[in-house]
């Protein structure tokens, strides 16, 4: 059963609004860009000099907490570099919020180090590690483009044994990343589409 979306809350949702205000004025910049992907863009969104001020990292953090709510996960976490400060954002305002969600970043490939681990995650409170078999869990990333980077920290917690529930990302740039993701049966609800040129919109629930 897929979740509805939380009733909106008036205090949250002008938090959404002033979220969209800042990621507009500092995460947004104009101009004629190469994207990873090498195609060109007239924008490129940076969400890092939002997520990580003060008040941008709360604003980000408390949305998506209640964006994931419904879901019922038991840790949120993402692809690095990006998933690595969402994780957390998420994390500390659940903590403020009374219902704690655990955090886990995936490397984009294993440490040659120490542990050699590909995932990072804290421990569950029933003792075991967080990314194992069982859990449901939520994963983000700050921008889906063609949504390569999420999928690949999917497959990774997916072969761990997790069940995926959820997955966000502060801003989708409507390229096919989305669709991708919904095609191959994922519940994917961004907080933010942008349109061609940068401008950003509170994500609708329809799938747009």
């Amino acid at each position: 059963m897929i979740p509805s979306p939380a009733v909106p809350d008036p205090k949250k949702d002008s938090r959404l609004h002033e979220l969209k205000a800042l990621l507009q004025e500092r995460s947004i910049a104009k101009g004629n860009f190469v994207l990873t992907s090498g195609a060109r863009s007239h924008y490129y969104c940076d969400t890092k000099a939002t997520v990580l001020s003060p008040r941008g990292s709360r604003l980000i953090g408390e949305a998506l907490c209640q964006q994931l709510r419904p879901f019922a996960v038991d840790a949120v976490g993402g692809p690095e570099v990006g998933g690595a400060y969402l994780a957390t954002a998420a994390s500390v305002a659940s903590d403020l919020d009374g219902r704690p969600l655990f955090g886990f970043l995936v490397r984009n490939k294993a440490k040659g180090h120490g542990t050699s681990a590909r995932i990072d995650a804290s421990y569950h409170p029933d003792g075991r590690k967080l990314i194992v078999g069982g859990r449901r869990v939520a994963v983000v990333d700050d921008v889906v483009t063609s949504a390569g980077s999420i999928l690949r920290a999917i497959e990774a917690v997916e072969a761990e044994g997790c069940e995926v529930a959820a997955v966000s990302a502060v801003v989708d740039r409507q390229e096919g990343g989305g669709d991708r993701l919904r095609n191959l049966g994922y519940d994917f609800r961004p907080l933010f589409v942008a349109d061609s040129e940068g401008d950003l919109t509170l994500y609708s629930g329809d799938g747009r």
